[in-house]
């Protein structure tokens, strides 16, 4: 009966915007099993969707089910991919069957994908299809074209890093005095590295996500100077996986909520659980899936694991931030959480 009632109340904020009501932004992470599939809904009513999961039927059904029956979605109107990697684009082609996405986002198509050889060429013509020319290159700084809300704070998505490059320091910003030591990794040759990575501002809340970004760019974000701040909301890079998420980055963004769009095999690795769990204020961390390949200690509370064995019923998580971005709720549906939480106070 939980359930119904929160699913439920994911129409409300649809309703408040057709009502002319004060509606708020909400966030889902689909479960993907391991890829990447997470879909915004502003106060504005326009929907983003950040990746869209592997190739075949069973992701983009699953973001379908859960953009129509919960968010109360026709259409896409932005689609985002944060790479050419086959779990964060390979869903288009069968999404773009079930519902009309009327705008694409990437960071240019390359001729070629060295680590992906054989999968990329079909996968690529099957994005071009879909996207049928309605496509915007996204550089460091760039912002989508969102409406404004008619009766409170707008959403804004700003580009912060793509094809390896981040935005700039600001000359008049401090050193980061929290940036600490950089151990370089082996420069990563893969498109994770080119990663398009957002961040997300709704009145004083923030959602930070970078995609598959890895360790040496990541770096770039916040060093010598912090480009982003702090965050209420942090999407662990990469799935969670020990060549992202740097410590360094995690200290400077310190979030309250971590959310880990993990599959049972992947992601969600104890060295980035670790590192959380020593940060001063820790965060409720959020796992879309159990680690199977840790022990209990090294996952997070239950309560807070969306899925608890690979075979699940692929249940979601979500997020609402209240219509004037002074709070939000997480949601846990399968285990009857629904946690809210005070937004930062902004200087």
């Amino acid at each position: 009966m939980r359930a119904v009632v929160i699913a439920a109340g994911s129409w409300l904020g649809l309703a408040g915007v057709v009502s002319g009501q004060a509606a708020g932004l909400r966030i889902y992470w689909v479960d993907v099993e391991g890829g990447a599939a997470t879909l915004l809904v502003t106060p504005a009513g326009e929907s983003i969707l950040i990746d869209s999961g592997n190739p075949g039927r069973r992701d983009a059904e699953r973001i379908h089910r859960v953009a129509t029956g919960r968010a109360g979605l026709k259409a896409i109107d932005h689609h985002v991919v944060t790479h050419w990697h086959l779990d964060h684009y390979g869903g288009v082609e069968r999404l773009s069957q079930l519902m009309p996405i009327h705008r694409f986002y990437h960071r240019g198509i390359p001729e070629s994908l060295p680590e992906d050889r054989a999968n990329f060429p079909v996968l690529i013509d099957a994005f071009k299809r879909a996207a049928a020319g309605r496509e915007t290159i996204l550089k460091p700084g760039d912002r989508l074209p969102l409406k404004p809300s008619r009766f409170g704070p707008s959403v804004e998505m700003r580009c912060l890093c793509a094809n390896g490059d981040v935005v700039p320091d600001d000359p008049s910003a401090a050193p980061n005095d929290l940036a600490g030591e950089h151990q370089p990794k082996p420069d990563d040759p893969t498109d994770n590295a080119k990663s398009l990575g957002f961040l997300i501002r709704f009145g004083d809340f923030r959602f930070l996500d970078l995609g598959d970004l890895t360790w040496n760019i990541e770096y770039k974000l916040i060093a010598p100077t912090d480009k982003i701040g702090a965050v209420d909301v942090y999407q662990s890079t990469h799935h969670g996986l020990e060549v992202s998420n740097h410590p360094s980055l995690i200290r400077t963004v310190r979030p309250r909520v971590v959310i880990f769009n993990n599959g049972p095999r992947k992601g969600a690795h104890p060295s980035v659980i670790g590192t959380l769990r020593r940060l001063p204020k820790v965060p409720d961390i959020y796992q879309m899936h159990r680690n199977l390949n840790a022990m209990p200690h090294e996952n997070t509370e239950p309560k807070f694991i969306a899925n608890e064995s690979a075979d699940c019923g692929a249940e979601p998580i979500w997020l609402e931030v209240t219509a004037d971005g002074t709070s939000y709720t997480v949601h846990v549906e399968s285990t009857g959480v629904s946690k809210s939480y005070a937004v930062k106070r902004r200087e």
